[in-house]
This record gives C-alpha cells, structure tokens and sequence, in this order.
C-alpha cells in the first residue's frame, strides 16, 4: 500500500495505480525527507483516498512548466487516453522561488550597487520584480489553461511562499540563494529581509491578478505563517514543522473544492 507521495512513476505502474493528484514542483515538492507534499499526502488522505504523483526537480522554475521536457511530460499526465486525465482530480503547483532565488537570478533584480539604498524598493532594477513575475506567471497560467483543456473544470492549487530568511544558510551547508547576492548588490544586512518580504508579497499580488483571468486556479497564501528562527532549514526550505504548518494553509482551498 502506498502511503507517501510518489516520485517514481513505475511505482504505480507495478501496482496498477492511477494517481488522483498530480504535483509539478520545485524542492518544496521535492526536497529529501522533509517537502510540502508529504504534509499534503497525510491530511488528504485523513477521510478520503488520494495518490500524488510527483512531476518536476529540485530547483525546477516555472519557464520549465511551460515549455521542454516538463511541460512535454505533463501533457502527456494529463491525457486522458495515453495518460491519467480520467482519474485526476486536482493539479498542485509550486513554482516561482527558483525563478528570482540564487546568485544569477536574484542578481538581475537588483543593481549593482545598493550601498546607498534606504528602502527594499530602491535596491531594485527598474521594472522589477513586474518583469520577472509576468514571465513567472505566464508560464504558470499555461499549465491551468493546459489542464482546462485536458480536463475541463479540474482545481489547480498554486501556493505562495513564506518570508525566508536571508542568513546565509543552505542545503549541506552552501547557501547562495538570497544574502549571498544581496551582498554582492552591496545591500545593507538590515535591508536584506526587507527586500525578501517585497519579493515575497509582490508575488503574491501578481498571483492574485492571475486568479482573476482563470476561475479553475486556488491559491494558498502561506506568508506570515513561519517563524524565522525554528520554521526554517535553510533560505530556501522550512523545516518538517514548516511544511507542516505551511500544509495547514491549504485546508480551505481543499475543502472548498471537495478534494479534501
């Protein structure tokens, strides 16, 4: 009997398994041991059945889910004659982190040199973060209109992110996600959260107005859930408690749209 989530595909495959729950992620769906997904597999499957089956990679962005190989492999998921478009019931998404996290992408928000800088705003280039979310969010609508089309009326849950905290620490100890070029940029170290949270929220906002243009699209909005201090792994990643307390966030959406 499964009961966890399922990355490998030929798992379902021996056993003859249909997933009812299709994830394309980044590390949040993906990262070892402790992930979004496994909080979500314990709650949905609380009073009703569900298998998850797991699409993307660790450090997937969401340019990925539109075109290339992902993009390739979920249309095929999502087929209801070479795929599993008859049993799914609901897509989750989680993308956007990877798109504006790290030394090369988070270096192009910001200018070069921020040493002068007093607000958040002004460490930024001009038309950021607009520019880079438009892309972000065009590629996230291209999955939603994808599934309406494959599987008319079927929920596509998207989850924003948590205020990370920029300190430096990663995955095995190497951390270049968010301070590192933020220090690069010459941004003050008291500004760095600052410029985190308008990353953050902006997103957010962008998401919102996605909403409006496609009525099958839930979002789940996880900020100001984590505390800085015990919730988080790393810069990038909570803790099992993080996720777990980022997977409660979810319940309404869930029950509104009779997955769980």
């Amino acid at each position: 009997m499964i009961n966890k989530p399922v990355w490998d595909e030929s798992i379902l495959t021996r056993d003859g398994l249909f997933p009812s729950v299709l994830a394309i992620g980044d590390s949040w769906f993906w990262y070892p041991k402790n992930n979004l997904l496994n909080q979500l597999h314990k709650r949905l499957n609380r009073k009703k059945r569900h298998l998850i089956l797991v699409r993307g990679h660790s450090g997937a962005e969401a340019v990925e889910y539109q075109s290339g190989p992902i993009r390739e492999q979920i249309e095929r998921d999502l087929d209801r004659k070479k795929g599993y478009g008859r049993t799914i019931k609901a897509v989750f998404l989680s993308g956007g982190g990877n798109d504006f996290a790290g030394r090369d992408d988070l270096g192009k928000l910001l200018l070069e040199d921020c040493s002068d800088a007093t607000s958040a705003f002004a460490c930024l280039r001009s038309g950021q973060p607009k520019q880079l979310f438009s892309t972000v969010i065009d590629a996230l609508l291209s999955v939603v209109t994808l599934v309406e089309e494959k599987i008319p009326g079927t929920p596509v849950f998207v989850h924003s992110y948590d205020y990370p905290p920029p300190n430096g620490k990663g995955f095995l100890g190497l951390g270049q996600w968010l301070q590192f070029p933020m220090d690069a940029a010459k941004v003050d170290r008291a500004l760095q959260p600052e410029v985190v949270k308008l990353l953050i929220d902006e997103f957010w906002i962008c998401l919102e107005e996605a909403q409006a243009k496609a009525p099958t699209l839930q979002l789940v909005d996880g900020r100001h859930t984590l505390k800085p201090e015990d919730d988080w792994a790393n810069e990038l990643h909570p803790t099992v408690r993080g996720f777990n307390r980022l997977a409660k966030c979810w319940r309404p959406a869930l029950e509104r749209t009779g997955i769980a």
